[in-house]
């Protein structure tokens, strides 16, 4: 994987070594504003159950150019991440992206689909306001997904998932994608084929991702229970009140795996359709138990005129050790959007999120259970 990625590079930098040409920048940007129930401003679940006015603003720049041999290279970055595009010394560049690609295919660095999500993608039928927390999104390792907002049981946050490096070459339809992360440990490839069928279009496409281990900041904090004797005691058991003493971050290990991933999508007239598949399995070693969990989602959209909805349900089918408390969860959401012309429309839609169990591990409490939130959202959309 190293010697495929590094020659590529190499090859790259020769092409650019002449005078660039038809260089060119150019601005874009989204904005929104509306009011959203129960959610942070990003559209996350706050638990509080009220309504407020929710707003956003974000420009960035398209930059691209031509060498005299054809090579066209450039980058894209957002205003707000520009810190991350500089990339500091310890962990590079984590956000915005830059490429190059000839008749030989693309390589792309930085803040960018892996292999794997690069052909599978996610559930379709978001048109919400905000994303609602975007749990339509598949949770692929390589892009350090992970499950809701639970920062205490993150198994899938790799912090070193990005900067990704990835080559894409596809032909008449077909398509592959090879690519690593940031410390160049993981081996990604992603495939698919596209084509037109019956008035309509389909696609299929099919991801594995073998990964290391990787150690990840946990947000701690202590769970402790009253002992029966007006102490308290780490060892609690299902039904005590629990409390949380804040505590420093930690680090802990998710042990290396292996994760399988699948879709189908297709469009026909007004209908749009996508089915998306997953599986991952961490395994075990001499210190760290591994996790396994799987995921299936349905997602899709009809259009008329202006109106377009969309509807999508994804469930977490398996969830084994550190995701037990995750098993057999569901979440799904109904949305739809209005077109107003000129990158305007009115959006929005209601979700409900995953929940999760208590997870009691050797007496120990080590994830408190949370009920799945009711989340909504209304407004403008604009795109410039």
């Amino acid at each position: 994987m190293k010697n495929v990625l590094f020659t590529t590079t190499a090859l790259a930098a020769l092409a650019i070594g002449g005078v660039a040409s038809a260089q060119g920048i150019s601005l874009f940007g989204d904005a929104r504003l509306g009011l959203g129930y129960n959610i942070n401003n990003d559209g996350s679940a706050n638990g509080e159950e009220d309504l407020r006015a929710i707003s956003r603003v974000r420009f960035g720049v398209n930059m691209t150019g031509e060498t005299d041999s054809g090579i066209t290279f450039g980058a894209t970055i957002r205003a707000d991440n520009a810190r991350g595009g500089q990339g500091d010394d310890t962990n590079g560049m984590s956000a915005g992206n830059v490429f190059v690609s000839g008749s030989w295919g693309t390589l792309t660095y930085g803040d960018t689909n892996a292999a794997d999500e690069q052909w599978v993608g996610d559930i379709p039928g978001n048109l919400s306001l905000t994303g609602l927390g975007d749990l339509q999104e598949t949770f692929f390792i390589s892009n350090g997904g992970s499950f809701g907002t639970d920062n205490a049981n993150n198994f899938a946050s790799n912090p070193f998932a990005r900067p990704t490096v990835r080559y894409d070459f596809d032909i008449a339809g077909f398509g592959i994608s090879l690519s690593s992360n940031r410390d160049l440990t993981d081996v990604v490839v992603g495939a698919g084929y596209q084509a037109d069928f019956g008035g309509g279009s389909f696609g299929i496409g099919v991801g594995y991702n073998n990964y290391k281990s990787f150690r990840q900041t946990v947000a701690n904090g202590l769970s402790v229970c009253e002992d029966g004797a007006g102490g308290l005691t780490t060892t609690c058991n299902a039904g005590d009140d629990v409390f949380t003493i804040a505590g420093a971050d930690s680090t802990s290990e998710v042990p290396e795996g292996e994760q399988w991933s699948a879709a189908v999508t297709g469009d026909w007239e007004n209908f749009g359709l996508g089915v998306v598949w997953t599986q991952a399995d961490s395994k075990s070693n001499d210190f760290v138990d591994g996790a396994k969990f799987g995921t299936i989602g349905v997602g899709g959209t009809f259009g008329w005129d202006a109106f377009t909805v969309g509807a999508y349900y994804v469930n977490i089918y398996e969830g084994s050790d550190r995701l037990e408390s995750y098993d057999g969860k569901s979440a799904y959401g109904l949305t739809a959007a209005y077109d107003l012309g000129g990158g305007a429309q009115v959006a929005g839609g209601v979700a409900r999120t995953f929940g999760r169990d208590e997870l009691f591990q050797g007496g120990n409490l080590i994830q408190r259970d949370q009920d799945a939130d009711t989340v909504a959202d209304f407004g403008i959309k604009m795109a410039f």
